[in-house]
């Protein structure tokens, strides 16, 4: 096996300047026992990582505090060659292609030569599925199946209605729906219609620009959904999804939570933890006592069970996350003012390197 280099290209992220930079002489990360060293091919850039850079969004967990500041790599979600494996990692050789995700805390993000992260959150990459495509779908899948999967319990036969179908995280929400047997039905733009009914294999496929984010009246003359799964977020959203649900056994969940919002609190992480678990824990009670059905809300973790599901759909085809702009690394900057254009489709990525 070649030697490893000391020193890698890596975007730094400063907390004083909110501005990411390339540097030359980054070092390169240490793997643990149960880890993967990644050449990472091709990276994305998520709302995480930006909000994170531009306007200190939990900004202790990834600088530090106040009066110890330091600059951090940002990057959730990668594709490239594995470079060096743990002594206690199974299934893994160096030399293999893959793709996945980083801790969302992690001060050693993916956009950077090298990345570090445990082998369960990596999965082989298809043979027909370049880098950029790889790239796009592990963070967004894996938020998608907490989603779905875990807080909203999807089950064979039930009716769920995701809201935001189109982006890169309702994507790949239908697509956990349909795989567990539910009937789905998605708002979307119309131009994302046909890729939803025809790629993902969604009931039915609404155009938002058009109707609405209600589905009231498409939807009245059938049963009440089982779940609904809100990628939008707004207090719009969030109503005309509840008003769908069955009374009693009907789940909202969204991910767009009150946790991720007052985390930034200017008065610290802990006192942002406090009230957003609060607000939470009060939106709950009152979905529960004025409507009757489960509140829940759903953030990205590494879960290896989640990878094993989420790679039988990425391998059969049924789960492809749509990437808009490919940039280099250099251009990280215009990369994420790009993220923040809603006219802009697709996933934003950088390409870190070549091979």
């Amino acid at each position: 096996m070649a030697s490893l280099p000391r020193v890698m290209r890596a975007a730094r992220a400063c907390a004083e300047t909110r501005r990411v930079a390339v540097v030359a002489d980054c070092e390169v990360p240490a793997i643990g026992a149960r880890d993967v060293l990644v050449e990472v091919r091709c990276a994305t850039v998520n709302h995480i990582d930006v909000n994170a850079a531009r306007d200190g969004y939990a900004v202790d967990v990834y600088a530090g505090a106040p009066n110890a500041r330091r600059a951090w790599t940002p990057g959730r979600e990668f594709s490239g060659v594995v470079r060096a494996v743990g002594a206690k990692t199974r299934g893994w050789r160096v030399g293999d292609e893959c793709y996945g995700a980083t801790a969302p805390t992690t001060r050693r993000g993916a956009w950077a030569t090298y990345a570090k992260t445990p082998a369960h959150a990596v999965a082989k990459k298809p043979r027909g599925m370049t880098h950029e495509e790889a790239s796009a779908i592990p963070f967004a899948a894996l938020t998608a199946h907490r989603a779905v999967m875990e807080r909203g319990r999807a089950r064979a036969g039930e009716r769920v209605c995701v809201l935001g179908g189109g982006g890169a995280v309702g994507t790949a929400a239908c697509a956990l729906a349909k795989s567990a047997g539910c009937e789905v039905v998605t708002t979307a733009r119309a131009s994302d219609a046909v890729r939803l009914r025809e790629v993902i294999g969604v009931d039915e496929a609404h155009d938002y620009e058009r109707e609405g984010f209600s589905l009231r009246r498409a939807t009245a003359a059938r049963a009440p959904f089982d779940l609904a799964v809100d990628c939008v977020g707004t207090a719009r959203t969030e109503r005309s999804a509840i008003e769908l649900l069955k009374y009693g056994v009907g789940r909202y969940v969204t991910l767009h939570g009150d946790l991720g919002k007052h985390i930034a609190s200017e008065r610290g992480m802990v006192y942002g933890a406090m009230r957003g678990v609060g607000e939470y824990a009060r939106k709950a009670t009152i979905t529960r006592w004025q409507r009757d059905v489960g509140y829940e809300q759903a953030v990205m973790r590494l879960d290896p069970d989640a990878m094993i599901d989420i790679a039988r759909l990425v391998e059969s085809g049924k789960l492809r996350v749509p990437v808009g702009e490919v940039l280099a690394l250099e251009d990280i900057e215009r990369a994420c003012d790009l993220l923040r254009d809603p006219a802009v489709f697709g996933k934003i990525v950088v390409r870190v390197s070549e091979g």
